[in-house]
């Protein structure tokens, strides 16, 4: 059976797939969808500082001292006697070399007595015994009047007196020098600050002191410098320093030695300074009011105080790094007035942030704000 083609139908056919390819043709072609990555997050702003060259810091730092007699002494009675005499009282000046106190030991005496005796006896047996050998020797010249052995015995005698003499005089110096102790004489010049006994007092050796006596021309200024401090240097070797008793003076004293050790105890090491005091205004055991000049030997860091964060583990500072934090270990130094000196691995030009905080974590993403007077905020390079 033939198919037969219907030329109408035919005709629509081709109508609608030439309207189809036309509108095609004419709509625009559709872009493809394509997938958008997420945005970064937005860090935190925080203002920033840029880091100084280490420059030789420098300082004044208050500490309390102490004024000191350059010498002082309590003075005891070497042997034991009766107070017989005092010459002195509290405030006293005396001169090195003067009496002070007089005692009185009947023992001592009897012994000074009794000693001369020995010696003056030793002394008449040595001239008896040298006038025997002498006249033996003599005789002994004439052949066969005294006997070898004679002679050689009376000289023998007369040495043994002789040492006899040398043991009876070192006898007698030995207890005039014990006499001598019953004067007791200033072994500097100075003033007496304490007196302990009276007139007809009993005083021994070891006992309670007679006198004390303090050498207050120069005084030493004692100032315990704490361990931050003790390793810088002090300028013109040299301080300032009030006293109570005279406010609105300053004084100036030079350091003339240190104890070169840090106390246990207190973790600090004593300065001690010299001052005149000829007129003897001040006064040993007055406190002062010290001012020291001190400074770093080497070129050190100095960053604001907040910029340090400290807690129980560690000191550090936050340096910003390719626009990330991250913690950087210190050492802290001495304190200036708004800084403090810190010691790590920093770099002249560091980007650090200016007030820290343990919140702000390691690899934190933030933006930067330098914190200098005129300066925009830009982002880091």
């Amino acid at each position: 059976m033939k198919h037969l083609k219907h030329p109408f139908l035919s005709s629509a056919l081709a109508g609608a797939w030439l309207a189809g390819l036309v509108s095609a043709c004419s709509s625009p072609p559709k872009e493809p969808a394509t997938a958008q990555s997420p945005a970064p997050p937005a860090g935190p702003v925080v203002e920033v500082l840029t880091l100084a060259p280490p420059q030789s810091q420098g300082r004044t730092v208050r500490l309390p001292g102490e004024l000191l007699p350059r010498e002082h002494v309590s003075l005891h009675a070497k042997i034991s006697g009766y107070v017989r005499r005092l010459s002195v009282d509290i405030g006293s000046r005396v001169k090195k070399g003067q009496v002070l106190v007089v005692l009185e030991a009947p023992e001592t005496q009897a012994r000074l007595a009794g000693a001369a005796s020995g010696l003056h006896t030793a002394q008449a047996r040595y001239q008896s015994s040298l006038d025997t050998y002498q006249r033996v020797a003599q005789a002994s010249g004439t052949a066969g009047v005294i006997a070898a052995s004679e002679v050689s015995r009376t000289r023998n005698q007369m040495l043994a007196d002789k040492s006899g003499v040398a043991a009876a005089r070192a006898v007698l110096r030995a207890v005039q020098d014990e006499n001598q102790y019953l004067t007791v004489r200033a072994p500097f010049s100075g003033v007496v600050t304490k007196r302990f006994v009276d007139v007809g007092a009993l005083v021994g050796s070891g006992d309670t002191p007679l006198l004390k006596l303090e050498d207050n021309a120069v005084l030493r200024l004692n100032v315990a410098v704490p361990e931050a401090a003790a390793g810088n240097a002090l300028e013109k070797e040299q301080v300032s320093f009030t006293v109570k008793a005279f406010p609105g003076q300053p004084r100036t004293a030079r350091r003339s030695r240190q104890t070169q050790s840090l106390d246990v105890d207190t973790r600090s090491e004593t300065w001690q300074f010299d001052v005149p005091n000829p007129d003897g205004a001040l006064k040993p055991g007055m406190f002062a009011d010290v001012q020291l000049q001190l400074s770093r030997q080497k070129p050190s860091f100095a960053v604001p105080f907040a910029t340090v964060v400290t807690t129980q583990e560690r000191s550090f500072v936050i340096r910003v790094h390719g626009g990330r934090t991250e913690w950087v270990d210190v050492g802290k130094g001495i304190s200036l007035a708004e800084q403090v000196e810190v010691f790590g691995k920093l770099t002249p030009g560091d980007t650090l942030v200016q007030r820290g905080s343990e919140e702000l974590k390691p690899e934190t993403v933030v933006k930067i704000k330098f914190a200098a007077p005129g300066a925009a905020t830009k982002p880091e390079k």
